[in-house]
């Protein structure tokens, strides 16, 4: 049996352009300040075998970043226009292996249908490079991992599997094809270790934004400034733009300043439930007052048109 001798660990990053923001255009398609942003930070080699390790390895340094390479950006272009693609190539000298990273920043009920295709455009593209007409007896081809890095905050309540998202007829379920998401997913009770520290910095930075909570042990804890930036890049939040506008250079203390927007934030709600709760105590009084008044003047056998002018008055 002939496997291919050099390993590929092969990785195609790609970002919905959902921001209006445009800033560059690169191969046809327009990069907008997420998609540059995220080809600086995943792009990183110890950034980016790091998000593998941590859905394979729990962290462990099993993959090396001194094995990445850039790999030939033909390989999945142009499988849809609203995609950018950062592809990289992991060479041990063992066997040969697609990785693929979906940075998904939305619930898209159609990502494991877009998964599938990626994966088999891929497949398809690297027989025709690397074989005449078809593939030799024996030959095994790459295995092809994808995983979708979901950084949005609302719950992934789309599709897992594609027998989620086709009707499956009785009688049909042993035929049919499953494909299933490797979906990571950072706004969950599940923790990821990724082992390297920018990476964990993200993820963990995006968890206290989304749950508005940080925990005591991380108050005085700092913080990777790309990973801090990045983390704005995708929140959007303005406190940490603001510290890291306010940083030069190295590590960041990040958490006392969020803890005091956290506390903040949940005191102008506690405020606002009170006003509003206040506001309609009022208007339920007034409103037992008229019924109040109205009970008294048809008593008195008051005309009703009468009564209803009065009410209106309050």
């Amino acid at each position: 049996m002939n496997y291919v001798k050099l390993s590929k660990y092969t990785s195609f990053l790609k970002f919905p352009s959902f921001f209006s923001y445009q800033r560059e255009k690169k191969g046809g398609i327009i990069l907008n300040s997420m998609d540059i942003e995220s080809k600086k930070f995943l792009g990183q080699p110890k950034n980016f075998v790091s998000i593998f390790n941590a859905l394979l390895f729990d962290g462990q340094p099993v993959l090396k970043s001194e094995y990445l390479k850039d790999e030939n950006s033909e390989l999945v272009m142009n499988v849809s226009s609203k995609h950018v693609d950062i592809i990289k190539r992991y060479e041990d000298g063992t066997y040969l292996d697609l990785f693929v990273i979906e940075s998904q920043s939305y619930v898209d009920p159609s990502m494991v249908a877009r998964v599938m295709e990626y994966e088999s455009v891929a497949r398809m593209r690297y027989i025709r490079q690397n074989f005449k007409k078809h593939v030799p007896m024996h030959t095994r081809l790459p295995m092809i991992l994808t995983v979708v890095l979901y950084v949005g905050e609302s719950k992934w309540n789309a599709a897992k599997r594609l027998s989620e998202l086709e009707i499956i007829h009785p009688g049909f379920e042993d035929m049919f094809n499953e494909f299933k998401l490797n979906l990571i997913e950072l706004n969950t009770n599940h923790k990821y270790n990724t082992g390297e520290k920018a990476t964990q910095d993200f993820f963990d930075l995006l968890r206290m934004i989304y749950r508005k909570q940080v925990l005591k042990e991380d108050l005085d804890r700092e913080f990777n400034r790309d990973a801090l930036y990045f983390a704005y890049v995708v929140t959007k939040n303005k406190e940490l733009l603001s510290i890291y506008q306010k940083s030069e250079k190295g590590d960041v203390r990040v958490c006392r300043a969020l803890d005091e927007m956290f506390e903040e934030s949940t005191n102008r709600g506690i405020q606002m439930g009170i006003k509003q709760g206040i506001e309609q105590g009022i208007e339920q009084g007034i409103q037992q007052r008229n019924i109040e008044i109205a009970k008294l003047m048809i008593k008195e056998n008051i005309d009703i048109s009468i009564i209803q002018k009065n009410n209106k008055t309050y």
